[in-house]
């Protein structure tokens, strides 16, 4: 689990965990909810850690989706629009890191005690790139 900042840079790497763990689980053990100060979190459809945001006064921002509701008024086209704009830019962010091909495959047993350092190095670089956004 990763967390992007609005101009595309990684701000959170969570470790790397063999096996089954829903992403609300992932959320609560890597213990980042005691490192955001209130905001707006944006997440998938299915990221269910409303409840945990709200205990600090974040609200979690996901896109609506036509089948929830037909037809969307203008607030809420223009809310999808923004949020649209930034999942743009989480992709993007997400991209820069999947162009190493490290992590496609089968990694061999060998490499799995340095999979962390090697996610974290493989972020960082991507930090360094030119911003996806440039932020005034």
């Amino acid at each position: 689990m990763i967390f992007i900042t609005p101009n595309g840079v990684i701000s959170f790497i969570s470790p790397q965990h063999c096996g089954s763990i829903s992403d609300k689980q992932l959320f609560i053990k890597s213990k980042l909810v005691d490192r955001l100060e209130p905001n707006d979190v944006m997440a998938d459809k299915g990221f269910l850690i409303a409840e945990e945001l709200e205990s600090i006064g974040c609200k979690l921002q996901c896109p609506i989706f036509l089948k929830d509701k037909i037809p969307f008024d203008i607030s809420e086209n223009i809310s999808n629009s923004k949020l649209s704009n930034m999942r743009v830019t989480v992709e993007r962010s997400i991209s820069r890191v999947k162009q190493y091909n490290y992590f496609e495959g089968a990694i061999p047993y060998t490499c799995l005690p340095h999979v962390d350092k090697v996610f974290f190095i493989t972020c960082m670089l991507c930090n360094v790139y030119i911003p996806l956004i440039q932020m005034i």
